[in-house]
């Protein structure tokens, strides 16, 4: 890469990982949660439509909502407890062993997605069209958040292996490069009610993207090298070492945010929504 390309990618790094899998990525994972959600619920086409353009407010709301920032991450390698493969699912019990500055600041995306979850089981049951399309576009960028291997570690840019701006050069930059071919890989499906608790849910694949973080920082690592300052060079090898990964996160993000939404549906009764 050129010196003013990595000036840049330093200087805006705050402001780019506002944009966890970019505005593309966010729109790929709810646009194909859409496609495989079972047409029982009855959507709209315009109320899809909506959710999928409104997967990405979340991003948008942190630069008015001081609270909204911690809800995208979680840097789950911060506790002793993850670390010794026992991780404290209870954001009470965390807060009662960390305190609650502690807990607030290494992020609260699981309890923000089980939050929104509720939110929208609520809203299904008193089939509010505001707050169903609200939530479930919340929903759909909570889990896509999740499911991005560099929003559940504590070295999420990068920054504690002389790595700094890998959260862009991947989420965003090589992402959009050869998002038609992410978009070419994914699955066909069907939504399924969720049968384990939720809690656990989210911890398993919040652990799981903690775990494949490595394999993006050791791709950066490669490419760096091999590129030797050859951008195009160095997004090619990154892609040639992420691509089966990154394509599998946006299968299971979708894959997730669809069964998500059909088990709150369920839970809320089966709402008839056609007529929101």
């Amino acid at each position: 890469m050129t010196k003013l390309k990595i000036f840049l990618l330093l200087f805006f790094v705050p402001i780019l990982l506002n944009f966890a899998w970019g505005n593309e990525g966010h729109k790929l994972i709810a646009k194909h949660a859409m496609n495989i959600l079972s047409s029982e619920i009855g959507l709209s086409q315009d109320n899809v439509n909506y959710i999928i353009e409104h997967s990405v407010d979340p991003d948008y709301r942190k630069k008015d909502d001081p609270d909204e920032p911690v809800r995208h991450f979680i840097d789950i390698d911060f506790y002793s407890e993850f670390l010794n493969g026992n991780m404290i699912k209870s954001k009470e019990t965390l807060t009662a062993i960390y305190g609650d500055s502690v807990v607030t600041k290494m992020g609260l995306l699981p309890w923000a997605t089980a939050e929104t979850y509720e939110k929208l089981v609520d809203a299904f049951r008193s089939k509010d069209r505001e707050k169903i399309l609200l939530y479930t576009s919340d929903l759909a960028h909570y889990v896509g958040d999740g499911h991005q291997p560099l929003h559940a570690t504590l070295n999420y840019n990068g920054q504690l292996t002389n790595q700094k701006g890998i959260h862009f050069r991947y989420e965003i930059e090589m992402f959009n490069r050869y998002i038609n071919e992410i978009e070419a890989g994914l699955n066909d499906g069907k939504a399924s009610e969720l049968k384990a608790s939720l809690p656990d849910i989210i911890f398993d694949y919040i652990s799981e993207s903690n775990f494949e973080a490595d394999i993006i920082l050791s791709a950066d690592r490669h490419a760096a090298k091999q590129s030797q300052n050859d951008e195009n060079k160095y997004y090619e090898i990154l892609w040639f070492r992420t691509r089966h990964l990154t394509v599998e996160k946006i299968n299971q993000a979708s894959s997730m945010l669809a069964n998500m939404i059909y088990t709150a549906w369920i839970k809320a009764g089966k709402p008839d929504l056609s007529s929101l």
